[in-house]
């Protein structure tokens, strides 16, 4: 994916419902509430990303903000970089095909976060091999890529018998949080409120996503502690990026 020149706005970001991370912003979730973003109104605001490392490394100094502040269940939304991509479809392997694309990044955070150093081998456990939940792990950190409701039970007993930093990446899991007439994934009555409230408990660490909004072609950043920010990409055939 090349990315092109931005800019950054200075108008209000309706930024995702945090709840634990599990809003997608690509399935159109939007909070309510909303934060400024100015250029120049703090320097030590993250760039956007260019490449994967990138976001891998915004989102590990991100972690160990948030672990400084006693956050130790975190979530994070990464963009993929595309693979295998036709004309038709950029995703024709589907979710199986998005892990194999998440996975090396996932494996690279887990190193600059764990306790093992860069030259600890990252374990993998399949949880449902059918929409590649998968957990890696090694000491010190463990991340839980595509959570599903089908997986939530998995999840919990991960969280009451780890001792470590705990992340989701790209929680699937639909809440419903859009006012829509969907049935949220989360149940109803007082299993969803227990559940909302455990996913919740994820700190929203680091998130970045596309999309187009009236015509314009943006992404959004969140990166721990630091407010909501709003790219507008103005030059989708430059491969350069400005604030």
């Amino acid at each position: 994916m090349m990315f092109a020149s931005v800019k950054q706005s200075g108008v209000a970001v309706n930024a995702p419902r945090r709840l634990g991370g599990a809003s997608r912003l690509a399935r159109g979730r939007a909070n309510r509430a909303a934060v400024r973003c100015e250029a120049g109104k703090d320097e030590k605001l993250p760039k956007l990303p260019k490449s994967p490392r990138e976001q891998v490394g915004q989102a590990a100094e991100a972690v160990r903000r948030a672990a400084a502040n006693g956050k130790k269940q975190l979530a994070i939304e990464f963009t993929l970089p595309l693979i295998g991509a036709t004309d038709l479809d950029d995703w024709p392997g589907g979710i199986r095909q998005q892990y194999q694309a998440v996975a090396p990044m996932v494996g690279e955070l887990l190193k600059q976060i764990g306790t093992d150093g860069n030259a600890a081998e990252v374990r993998q456990k399949i949880v449902d091999d059918a929409d590649a939940v998968v957990v890696l792990s090694m000491a010190g950190a463990k991340a839980m890529v595509f959570p599903t409701a089908e997986t939530l039970g998995d999840l919990k007993s991960i969280a009451t018998e780890n001792d470590g930093l705990l992340a989701t990446i790209n929680n699937q899991i639909r809440t419903n949080d859009d006012g829509s007439n969907l049935i949220s994934d989360l149940g109803i009555g007082p299993w969803r409120k227990k559940n909302e409230e455990f996913l919740a408990s994820f700190e929203l660490t680091y998130w970045i996503s596309e999309q187009r909004i009236q015509g314009e072609t943006v992404r959004l950043l969140k990166s721990y502690p630091h407010p909501w920010q709003l790219f507008v990409l103005t030059d989708m055939a430059s491969g350069s990026a400005e604030p």
